[in-house]
């Protein structure tokens, strides 16, 4: 028996139809929906928690779980994948904000995590730190560019790889380089590195 990959571009037209079905109110579709995207999501909130180290005193699967709790009380107007996993981030940022602050840790500056985003070119997201600091610049490159946020933010935060990213946002595989290139100097510069 042979192993198949499945294929990227039919796994989210998946996805974008159970999302659109629980947009229509079909319950069963939130349950595959959730089955489908929790792997993910607690990926992405590993991800998230291994950048803020010991500050949060959450787990991954409390976080996920946390996280999957708020979306579902939320009424769905989902158009995409690409914007399901866009208010995955977002909520994901902001949960771990709003925890931080209960614990008066942005008061204090404690869990303020000083990114070195140099060497950021080919090494995995799992190796860059994306403490508060980082979080609150990547806010104001999205305000300044949403795009290139997208960018940063799927394939770093959702390990998205390059030709995945170009396809979610229409763009060509150069363009996400490009991009990429111009954000991570960006974030670089707003982080004083």
């Amino acid at each position: 028996m042979t192993h198949e990959t499945p294929d990227f571009v039919a796994e989210r037209h998946d996805l974008t139809a159970l999302l659109h079905a629980w947009t229509r109110g079909d319950q069963a579709a939130v349950r595959r929906l959730t089955d489908i995207v929790y792997p993910q999501v607690l990926a992405i909130a590993t991800r998230y928690l291994r950048q803020f180290g010991n500050s949060i005193a959450l787990g991954p699967a409390e976080l996920a779980n946390e996280l999957l709790l708020r979306l579902l009380e939320r009424p769905p107007q989902w158009r995409d994948s690409r914007h399901f996993f866009g208010v995955v981030v977002v909520a994901m940022r902001n949960l771990l904000i709003d925890w931080s602050r209960s614990l008066g840790a942005e008061k204090n500056g404690a869990g303020l995590v000083y990114v070195p985003l140099a060497e950021a070119e080919d090494e995995p997201a799992e190796e860059k730190p994306f403490g508060l600091l980082l979080i609150n610049a990547l806010d104001l490159l999205r305000a300044r560019d949403a795009r290139k946020s997208d960018v940063i933010e799927f394939t770093y935060l959702l390990g998205m790889k390059r030709e995945e990213v170009a396809h979610e946002l229409g763009i060509s595989v150069p363009t996400v380089d490009r991009e990429l290139r111009f954000a991570r100097a960006w974030l670089k510069c707003k982080l004083g590195g």
